[in-house]
């Protein structure tokens, strides 16, 4: 992650219903993959993204990239044997104009059953206006303020 961005984690809803949410807060390394192993969903389950990030090449072949690694960007890694998603999560730039990716990706996850984490691991809600508020107040804009 570059210092110009915000990380967010994304979940399907049942399975963050599902398992223990104690371990998302718990974990020191977040490791989604339980909850995308809770019930598996195939990757291509994402490919419309690439009506909002163009699908580029990635540095592993085990993640599908949307956008721009440097920029505004969605990552799905993946099983490559069985084609399952085992993380998935986006990247926002925050020195560009993101509000409309944000919205658009919002409205993905909301019509695909997937909550949205913010870098403290709590749910975010879907509400463009917070989320806008939740990243100018994160601290590396501040110390990406600060360098400029």
């Amino acid at each position: 992650m570059a210092l110009w961005q915000y990380t967010f984690q994304v979940l399907t809803r049942e399975s963050f219903e599902s398992v223990e949410r104690e371990l998302i807060t718990q974990d020191v390394e977040f490791d989604e993959e339980r909850y995308w192993l809770y019930k598996p969903i195939a990757r291509t389950m994402f490919s419309e993204l690439d009506r909002i990030l163009k699908k580029t090449r990635s540095w592993s072949t085990d993640i599908d990239l949307y956008g721009d690694q440097e920029s505004n960007c969605f990552e799905v890694v993946f099983d490559p044997q069985t084609d399952t998603v085992l993380a998935a999560s986006f990247r926002i730039d925050f020195t560009t104009s993101y509000e409309d990716i944000l919205r658009l990706i919002m409205e993905f996850c909301l019509l695909n059953g997937l909550i949205i984490l913010d870098e403290n691991r709590e749910l975010v809600p879907f509400n463009l206006e917070e989320i806008v508020s939740l990243i100018k107040h994160a601290p590396q804009v501040k110390k990406y303020n600060d360098l400029q």
